[in-house]
């Protein structure tokens, strides 16, 4: 029983079938539903350092925080019972982040008045006490349940410790389990309870349990998650007693949200991100809650902030009645928040001199899709970058380090850094023609899925999940040479389970970070052409369930 029903509160009408027709993408303003009753939720995820606007594939400009905010505003005009809440990766993807490491972000966010947000593995991509000193500026809670950091860290002595029960098999990011001797704390707050004009909504933050290899084992030591569903299972049961409504912010994927729903009854509404999904209605998961719906919904609003979701939901005396969603697409041609726009302008202006300088021309998009389902014209660069700058017979880049396309016509350094965000340095390993098989077998049992990788150098064919037909250099592999690969420092160290680089031997460090060998291989090449070349060829075919994607 919820506490509305306790109390007795309002009544609201829900429409036959139990919930609200379910808004397409192409709802308006004027449309929007007008019971007075309704909580409006509205929600965002992965903005990745967008804060700026950015073309999207047919050349328009959409996204950016002011922009953003814009529209947030007008929704809550509408419906003055609302949540603003962001489902995480709100770091990494723009030189925005590379230069300022998420100070502007949050400080947007909390210009527009975030009321949560949860907490996303690219929040760890310079380690958890730099997390922590950019939090400072977020004036709103950041919540994940089942990430926690030793407890005997100088810089951890103010974090609440863990309880017992949410430890339950806790790794440290590289796989390896926690003892039950070794103290936890919370690196963020679990969850909170929000009083949205009497309506109390409970806000469950969940992160990924991917993390213990898709951040940096080296710059997070100390770090560790739990199973998220294992939490909730925990957590949801109390939070239902203490609330109207429960939500689930989380970054796991729509994939894991799923899951979740069926796993846990009591959330009502999962708010989710890290899949880069744009789910134009909310998704239905049936389960035994006793709502409206008979269910679970999931929503999630893509990715960079070109969408922003708003979902409004029908409370009345028996508890969640139904609810409607949408998204909202952002346009900074429909205007702009000067507010967030006038505190952008100075981290804006700082940036220009380095991210407008040009460096080549291409006379097409190179798009970043397909990125897990063989070699393409962008991944094959990449690679080629790798190649060339360490002087070596083969590299490796994984597909989820290339995050964005190259535009059509000049190319600027601005534009390398966003599809190379990463700090990732080049290194070089030397392997064994038997352990440079194992490394393709490896990259062969991902094809069409996330930690499948791009090749320079080589090619093979992928057959029945395993790599034959091995060519380095046009040559056919051998067993017994030693080969130099070159890779990210990111794989080196394990990510994306990447273990072999580090089992092969010591690594030779360029200190050449990815994205500026990048710059000074365009322009050490403006002729070069972007084209797949046939390094990885598929035979064979592949279950639709191999075919899942999960975003780095």
């Amino acid at each position: 029983m919820s506490v509305l029903q306790r109390r007795n509160a309002f009544f609201v009408h829900v429409a036959a079938g139990g919930f609200f027709l379910l808004l397409g993408a192409s709802a308006t303003f004027a449309s929007w539903p007008a019971q007075p009753e309704s909580l409006l939720i509205i929600h965002t995820n992965d903005i990745h350092a967008h804060l700026l606007p950015y073309p999207d594939p047919k050349g328009e400009m959409v996204g950016g925080a002011a922009a953003r905010a814009l529209v947030i505003e007008r929704l809550r005009d509408s419906k003055p019972r609302a949540l603003l809440l962001d489902a995480g990766d709100v770091f990494q993807g723009t030189p925005l982040y590379n230069v300022f490491r998420g100070i502007p972000d949050y400080r947007s966010m909390s210009l527009l008045h975030y009321d949560a947000g949860a907490f996303g593995n690219h929040e760890l991509d310079d380690g958890p006490a730099w997390w922590v000193h950019a939090r400072a500026e977020a004036k709103f809670p950041i919540l994940t349940a089942n990430v926690f950091v030793a407890g005997d860290s100088a810089w951890a002595a103010s974090l609440a410790p863990v309880e017992r029960p949410s430890r339950k098999g806790a790794r440290w990011i590289g796989g390896t389990r926690v003892p039950d001797s070794a103290p936890l704390r919370h690196i963020a707050e679990p969850y909170r309870i929000l009083d949205v004009d009497g309506v109390k909504v409970a806000v469950l933050g969940l992160t990924t349990g991917d993390i213990v290899s898709i951040v940096s084992r080296p710059r997070n030591e100390g770090v560790a998650v739990a199973d998220p569903i294992a939490v909730a299972q925990i957590l949801v049961p109390e939070l239902r007693k203490k609330a109207d409504l429960v939500v689930a912010l989380t970054h796991l994927g729509v994939d894991e949200d799923r899951a979740l729903a069926r796993r846990v009854p009591g959330i009502d509404l999962i708010v989710g991100g890290h899949s880069h999904t744009f789910l134009w209605e909310p998704v239905l998961i049936s389960n035994r809650n006793e709502n409206g719906y008979d269910g679970t919904m999931i929503v999630q609003a893509g990715r960079w902030g070109e969408r922003v979701g708003r979902v409004a939901i029908a409370i009345g005396p028996r508890g969640v009645g139904g609810l409607t969603g949408a998204l909202i697409p952002v346009r900074p041609s429909e205007g702009e928040d000067r507010a967030v726009a006038t505190m952008l302008q100075p981290f804006r202006d700082s940036i220009a001199v380095m991210t407008e300088r040009p460096v080549f021309t291409t006379r097409n998009r190179i798009p970043s899709s397909g990125l897990e389902e063989g070699d393409t014209p962008l991944g094959n660069w990449v690679a080629d970058v790798i190649l060339e700058t360490a002087r070596a017979h083969v590299a490796i880049i994984n597909s989820g380090g290339i995050r964005a396309p190259l535009p059509e016509g000049t190319v600027t350094v601005g534009d390398v850094y966003t599809v190379l965000p990463f700090d990732n340095t080049i290194v070089t390993v030397p392997m064994k023609g038997w352990q440079v098989r194992e490394l393709f077998d490896f990259i062969a049992a991902r094809f069409g899925k996330h930690g499948f990788a791009q090749i320079s150098g080589a090619q093979f064919k992928v057959r029945r999940g395993r790599a034959t037909d091995i060519r380095i250099g046009g040559h056919a592999l051998d067993s017994n040479r030693t080969y130099r690969v070159a890779t990210i420092d990111f794989l080196y160290t394990g990510g994306d389970g990447y273990t072999m680089f580090e089992k092969a031997g010591p690594a030779e460090q360029s200190g050449k970070m990815t994205h500026d060998a990048a710059v000074e291989f365009l322009r050490r090449h403006p002729d070069y052409e972007f084209k797949k070349r046939g390094r990885i060829v598929w035979e064979g075919g592949i279950p639709m369930r191999d075919m899942i994607r999960s975003p780095r």
